[in-house]
């Protein structure tokens, strides 16, 4: 018995610690696509701040996954994607409803 809880708890932690150590691909992507969609509703879009600085940080996490620092290229694609949806949303509340 104590066994299986001990194996199971192994497991699990190895699970746990190779989701953390994965690269963020899905966030990447991700921001990415949220970049893309601003880009696409405004052309002013290139030249916004917010979207500027949201590359920037999506290069600083390309970066990072190359040398495997993934927690810090996760939290800069999170933070990439959070800019260009600030910028969407301030562009989307401008429109005339």
């Amino acid at each position: 018995m104590l066994n299986k809880k001990l194996i199971t708890v192994t497991l699990i932690s190895i699970f746990i610690y190779s989701c953390a150590s994965m690269p963020p691909l899905q966030e990447m992507s991700n921001a990415r696509q949220t970049i893309s969609a601003a880009k696409e509703l405004s052309a002013s879009a290139k030249d916004d701040q917010r979207i500027l600085e949201a590359e920037r940080l999506l290069s600083r996490a390309e970066r990072r996954i190359e040398v495997s620092l993934y927690d810090a290229a996760r939290q800069d694609a999170l933070r990439a994607q959070k800019q260009a949806i600030e910028y969407l949303e301030a562009e989307i509340a401008k429109k005339p409803k």
